[in-house]
């Protein structure tokens, strides 16, 4: 009798055993079917591939790290400006010892069909201190050469205290430029940089790409992160990601935040700026009436409307 009992109990626990196990499997599955989509590279790339955007660039590999940068707009000094001395078809000012107002006395050609390595090629030998600048393009709407200041061999993306605007006529002949650069630098605490691919999802999800994309470069730059009223700047390290070799965006490569980068937007601020400057040149100055006439051209012509200002 006594046998029978613990027979049936040995059962009857074996039985509760085998309930709860099937409960355990079912709650699994359950879980597995209702579970948040992976998140990893892989998933986003299939969301690339649903949309049909491509990568073609060769996106940089490696730990990456740098800081952000601390700097101040360099004066030019004289001994620095006696570069033009010897420039026979050039005129130049110093307005404020930090802006570079150069003006052509016979335009120089530029040749419709350049590439970048020829532009570079006509335009470095007329600018001061050139190799401390890389060609940025040729905005075209507004027809005028864009180099960006270089700091630790990166560029630094559209800052007016750190560029060279080389404006060109209707024939593509340059007539001015004007420069200004940023000092030296003081690094801040360095930081981990996200990955390129974090860079291209961060501008999927805030819709920048479009069906049928293709991302045809991605580059590191610094972009500015802060500009104080002291004219200290504070720079980011940047993700320059280039799409259909056509547009360009920037992603903050420390905080992975998308940064205005609208070229047009820019460029209408630099010549507002620039024509401020001008402004205090003496009036029987043979530039001042000139470079006043051409830039108040392009800011009439190509004023935006304020629904494509980003």
């Amino acid at each position: 009798m006594q046998w029978k009992q613990i027979k049936t109990l040995f059962i009857l626990c074996f039985l509760i055993l085998d309930v709860y196990l099937l409960l355990t499997f079912l709650n699994k599955q359950s879980e597995a079917e209702f579970a948040l989509p992976d998140t990893s590279n892989s998933s986003f790339e299939e969301q690339l591939k649903s949309e049909d955007i491509s990568i073609s660039a060769d996106l940089p590999s490696g730990d990456f790290s740098a800081s952000y940068l601390s700097l101040y707009s360099k004066k030019f000094t004289d001994e620095e400006l006696t570069f033009f001395d010897d420039k026979e078809n050039q005129q130049a000012e110093a307005i404020d010892e930090k802006l570079i107002l150069s003006r052509f006395d016979n335009p120089v050609s530029i040749p419709e069909d350049a590439d970048d390595n020829l532009i570079k090629e006509v335009v470095k030998n007329s600018i001061l201190l050139s190799n401390n600048y890389r060609f940025g393009g040729w905005n075209k709407e507004m027809n005028v050469l864009v180099f960006f200041q270089q700091k630790n061999g990166y560029p630094i993306y559209y800052n007016q205290k750190g560029i060279v605007l080389v404006y060109l006529n209707d024939d593509n002949e340059m007539i001015f430029y004007t420069q200004t650069m940023l000092g030296n630098e003081s690094p801040l605490e360095e930081k981990a940089l996200v990955e390129p691919i974090t860079a291209i999802q961060a501008l999927f999800d805030g819709n920048r790409l479009e069906n049928g994309d293709e991302i045809t470069n991605v580059s590191m730059g610094l972009h500015t992160r802060i500009p104080l009223e002291s004219g200290e700047q504070v720079f980011s390290p940047a993700w320059r990601i280039t799409v259909n070799d056509e547009e360009s965006f920037h992603v903050n490569a420390i905080e992975n935040l998308i940064v205005s980068s609208n070229e047009q937007t820019f460029l209408l601020g630099a010549i507002s700026s620039t024509i401020e400057k001008v402004q205090k040149l003496n009036k029987d100055n043979d530039m001042k009436g000139f470079v006043l006439s051409h830039l108040n051209e392009k800011l009439t012509s190509n004023q935006q409307p304020e629904s494509e200002i980003e």
